[in-house]
């Protein structure tokens, strides 16, 4: 998917669209992915030894992953239409704290197979985040390698999608 043809879908999917900075390391512009990214740091807050999906960047990598041409559109569509049945489901979301949005989140989980399809989909991405290589966009600094202890197979990805020219 082209960087157009995915503005095509945020704005078809009746989401209100703002430029999003080249360098927004917490701002997430565009409103259903900061839905996301609450949820996501509701997946995994800061912890002791954990890094928060905000520290290993969850929604980043989602956003370049999902404007590539080899994402799904209904995925993308799907995790678009989620945002939107748990912002309608609970429209203060973004504004509860830590332990009220956790309550909330799994209200809207149990509340119909739809939305648990969603948070399940939401989760995979941001744990292909989590452990994916940095090159992709998630896994800043290694910190869910490191977190984990796993050591790098070799050789290391060089271009973000094969084909692609470095």
């Amino acid at each position: 998917m082209t960087r157009r043809v995915f503005i095509l879908a945020v704005i078809g999917a009746g989401t209100a669209l703002a430029l999003l900075p080249q360098n927004a390391k917490t701002d997430i512009n565009i409103a259903p992915f900061k839905v996301i990214q609450a949820v996501q740091e509701t997946f995994f807050p800061k912890a002791l030894k954990a890094p928060s999906a905000l520290e290993f960047g969850a929604t980043n990598y989602l956003l370049k992953v999902s404007s590539h041409s080899s994402f799904l559109k209904s995925d993308l569509n799907f995790l678009l239409y989620g945002a939107e049945l748990l912002i309608n489901a609970q429209n203060d979301f973004l504004t509860m704290n830590p332990k009220e949005r956790d309550e909330a989140l799994r209200d809207f989980v149990n509340s119909s197979d739809k939305a648990e399809n969603w948070a399940s989909l939401l989760l995979f991405y941001t744990l292909e985040a989590l452990l994916s290589d940095p090159i992709y966009g998630g896994n800043k600094n290694q910190l869910g390698w490191k977190w984990l202890g796993h050591h790098t197979g070799q050789p290391r990805p060089k271009v973000k999608f094969a084909g692609e020219v470095s």
